[in-house]
């Protein structure tokens, strides 16, 4: 099943997203990436660990510039077998579309199409 990366400036923002597909979208794998060593901001090395780990294909969600440059980078130096696609729609909305449309069975393409038409 297509997992969900959320990554955020905070922490909380990106475990409450998660804490709120867990509870919509039962059993879509949310990857909280928040905050860089307790204090707000994002960094390089979790994003590429998490993509690195992946155990799936995955649509991966962002909130602001160095969260979107940083998955950029790690997205962009991952060679794995899965597919790791950015898509450009609110990080909450999107992400909570995406999983719900995961939770019903929707393919990968299909998911990552609904989301970007709904925000272009």
């Amino acid at each position: 099943m297509t997992a969900i990366i959320v990554v955020s400036h905070s922490e909380e923002i990106a475990n409450g997203i998660k804490k709120l597909i867990s509870q919509m979208a039962e059993g879509v794998q949310v990857i909280p990436l928040g905050g860089s060593d307790g204090t707000i901001g994002t960094s390089f090395e979790p994003i590429q660990q998490a993509i690195e780990g992946l155990k799936d294909d995955a649509i991966c969600f962002y909130d602001l510039g160095s969260a979107e440059m940083n998955l950029d980078m790690a997205i962009e130096m991952y060679d794995g077998q899965y597919r790791v696609e950015k898509v450009e729609a609110p990080i909450v909305e999107g992400s909570f579309l995406a999983s719900v449309n995961i939770s019903t069975g929707m393919s990968y393409e299909q998911v990552v199409e609904s989301v970007e038409s709904e925000y272009r």
